[in-house]
């Protein structure tokens, strides 16, 4: 070889500056775990009951009876004895695993630690991610088939939606209140809205006193979150509306990852249990609460030759995981009447915007 090619510098390599990796690393939606966070969760006493996984955990409340025919007082009066209703929670649990080489990384630009740190961050945005799609399905499987709201649209009964005519797209949540309002929730209404019913909610909401349209006043009593996600596509905007105090999520870790990983410990065979704190992000960005993650990990000699590592390498192994469970107030059968008759009442509404 000639020229001073054997001299010749490797191939340049540098690590990007932390605002050009930030475009990889951005930040997953939370909006809904956010929002179904935000009222008084239904017993924060459900997750302790949860010693195990395969421990059954329910929850009960009395149930309101249908109303009788009396008109005139007796002295002999008799009355149907009252009842209750039972909810089973349902865990639903999520994991992600990786792995990585104490060698991997020694002939490698990307020092172990940023690499152990990444794949760490990845395992939880991916469950924050499919944690989030999961409960925007059980919202959606929980609408009830029961809404009384006269408003400025119609009931489809078939899809359960409460449709909004395309002339009152300006008074999108005008209508949203006033319904969940006929249906005797009056205050405190959560409302997670895809990104074109969020449209319309903020160019409302900048239509304040001084505009020649006040269309500011339809949010009085409503709590607006944005979600990236599609609620339903057949409509020009949808939300999704409950009482804050009437649907919420119970998340729970085993009680050994109730405590900080142990590094030593992980780098052995028989591994160690611990848990992260993940803080959990409002459609403004802003933290709503945190959530503790379970880490379990271990430690195993392995030859990772075929895998840029080292023929004598350690190879550790790392799960990530995170149980929610939904739950909504349970309702009984005492709306299910007349044209509702057979129907399932539930906490949750939704709404849909028909297109002009």
């Amino acid at each position: 070889m000639a020229n001073f090619t054997p001299s010749n510098l490797v191939a340049g390599q540098a690590l990007f500056a932390e605002n050009y990796r930030s475009a990889e690393w951005r930040l997953p939606d939370t909006a809904i775990l956010a929002s179904m966070f935000t009222g008084a969760k239904a017993n924060p006493g459900l997750a302790s009951l949860r010693e195990r996984e395969d421990r059954t955990v329910s929850a009960y409340l009395p149930i309101r009876r249908a109303a009788g025919s009396a008109t005139a007082r007796a002295h002999n009066h008799t009355g149907a004895r009252g009842d209750s209703k039972a909810v089973s929670l349902t865990w639903n649990t999520i994991a992600e695993t990786f792995s990585v080489s104490i060698k991997q990384n020694d002939n490698n630009v990307i020092p172990f630690e940023l690499n152990y740190a990444s794949q760490l961050r990845g395992a939880i945005d991916n469950i924050l991610e499919r944690q989030e799609a999961a409960l925007l399905a059980l919202l959606i499987a929980d609408r009830t088939q029961i809404n009384k709201g006269r408003v400025q649209g119609a009931w489809n009964a078939v899809d359960n939606v409460m449709e909004i005519d395309a002339a009152s797209e300006s008074k999108f949540f005008q209508n949203v209140r006033s319904s969940m309002k006929n249906n005797l929730y009056r205050n405190n209404i959560m409302v997670v809205a895809d990104s074109l019913a969020w449209m319309n909610a903020e160019f409302g909401a900048a239509q304040g006193p001084a505009n020649g349209t006040n269309l500011g006043f339809q949010f009085n009593g409503l709590t607006l979150s944005q979600t990236t996600s599609d609620i339903d596509t057949d409509y020009s905007g949808a939300a999704l509306a409950w009482s804050m105090d009437a649907a919420g999520i119970v998340p729970w870790i085993p009680k050994q990852n109730r405590k900080a990983l142990n590094a030593s410990d992980a780098m052995s065979f028989v591994g160690d249990y611990g848990s992260v704190s993940v803080p959990v992000l409002d459609d403004k960005g802003n933290v709503a609460y945190t959530l503790d993650f379970a880490i379990h990990a271990y430690a195993q000699r392995a030859d990772t030759s075929a895998s840029n590592g080292n023929v004598q390498d350690v190879e550790m192994e790392v799960e990530v995981s995170l149980d929610i469970a939904y739950v909504a107030a349970p309702l009984s059968d005492l709306r299910a009447t007349g044209s509702f008759a057979g129907k399932t009442d539930s906490v949750i509404y939704q709404f849909g915007q028909l297109a002009v």
